[in-house]
């Protein structure tokens, strides 16, 4: 028990740390991005970059959750379950990505008002990518090799980082320039990790079938779930962007990244325990999951009170003072950072049990 208590521990350690990492370069690049395109700039670009991730949610199907349950219960091959999500990524991805090219007069007149109409296209094509990405992390995190997992999260935020300060700072390429390096990057970034993931599981040419329906049927009741989750994180964006104007988006964009900082304690915890979860017995499972409850309260709670006192200084001195009017909205946002905390840690629980009918309803009733 001890040693596997250390283990999780050690896990955790590591997976919060590239988190950590991921903060402090995230918080760098932010800062170059409002600064370089002011409000409204910086909230075209949080439109088109959240764009193929806020699309790729409708595609999931919840197979990133479908491959650890597969590999940690069901006792799958993971070169099978590997080869079957690079087939729905491309499948659907690209699909997802013809309908909304297709649909583009829509997006560009409703959804991202304002954007060039040439910064779509590089911007849907990383559809099939995103998805690609988020399925390998699956694996990853099925096969517990989480300093593959933390490497894959801190290497894109360096990238962007430094990617961000040349386009932006020095070759002034403004939003453009911006939203084609996030997406150079974002491909890049896939590509790589595709290529460490065959070194652990071998990517085949055929597709299993039998195997597709079963992470199909299990990752169809998972996808509800995060479907609903992630419009209730991220679909307030584009309520502003529909009723207001970008640099309304950038004031808020800033206020939600900053107060979604906090998010990274329970993150890198869910990310370690569910796993365990979906190998452990369902009395170790609960208790695991009320021990790290309380944990992930403790800290996320005193936490948010050291960013109601700081974040009032903090933002207007790192992103300006064009951005004040974002210190309101996070004030707002931290209470239900610390209950979406609890969710995060909860809704795995559900989750490895094939339980995933609770967190439907709860997502559901937060959206509506």
């Amino acid at each position: 028990m001890s040693t596997s208590r250390g283990r999780f521990v050690a896990d955790v350690a590591r997976v919060f740390s590239g988190q950590v990492a991921m903060t402090v370069i995230g918080v760098g690049t932010g800062v170059i991005t409002a600064r370089a395109l002011g409000p409204h700039g910086r909230g075209l670009f949080q439109m088109l970059v959240l764009l193929p991730t806020m699309l790729s949610n409708f595609a999931k199907l919840g197979i990133p959750q479908a491959a650890v349950y597969a590999v940690r219960r069901r006792g799958a091959s993971a070169s099978s379950v590997v080869t079957n999500a690079l087939w729905f990524a491309v499948v659907f991805g690209g699909l997802m990505a013809l309908v909304c090219y297709l649909g583009r007069g829509w997006l560009l007149g409703r959804v991202i008002k304002g954007a060039p109409e040439e910064t779509l296209l590089p911007i849907l094509s990383l559809l099939p990518f995103v998805l690609l990405q988020v399925y390998l992390l699956g694996i990853v995190q099925a096969l517990e090799r989480f300093q593959e997992y933390n490497f894959q999260q801190v290497v894109p935020n360096v990238l962007a980082l430094v990617g961000m300060a040349v386009v932006l700072l020095w070759m002034h390429g403004g939003l453009i320039g911006a939203v084609l390096t996030q997406a150079a990057i974002t491909a890049f970034v896939t590509i790589w990790l595709a290529i460490r993931v065959h070194r652990l599981a071998p990517i085949r040419a055929r597709f299993d079938g039998p195997l597709g329906r079963e992470m199909l049927a299990f990752g169809g009741k998972s996808y509800l779930q995060t479907l609903a989750a992630t419009l209730h994180l991220r679909i307030d964006q584009y309520m502003i962007g529909y009723l207001l104007d970008p640099a309304q988006v950038g004031l808020y964009a800033v206020a939600v990244n900053f107060a979604n900082l906090l998010l990274r304690v329970p993150d890198a915890l869910g990310t370690v325990l569910f796993p365990r979860l979906a190998g452990a017995s369902e009395a170790r499972a609960h208790a695991t999951t009320a021990e790290v409850c309380r944990l992930t309260v403790a800290l996320v709670g005193v936490g948010a009170v050291a960013f109601a006192f700081g974040g009032p200084v903090a933002i207007p001195l790192l992103f300006g003072a064009r951005f004040g009017g974002s210190v309101a909205p996070m004030l707002v946002l931290l209470p239900g950072i610390l209950m979406m905390s609890l969710y995060l840690i909860l809704s795995r629980n559900f989750t490895s049990r094939n339980r995933q009918q609770v967190n439907i309803v709860a997502a559901g009733l937060a959206l509506t």
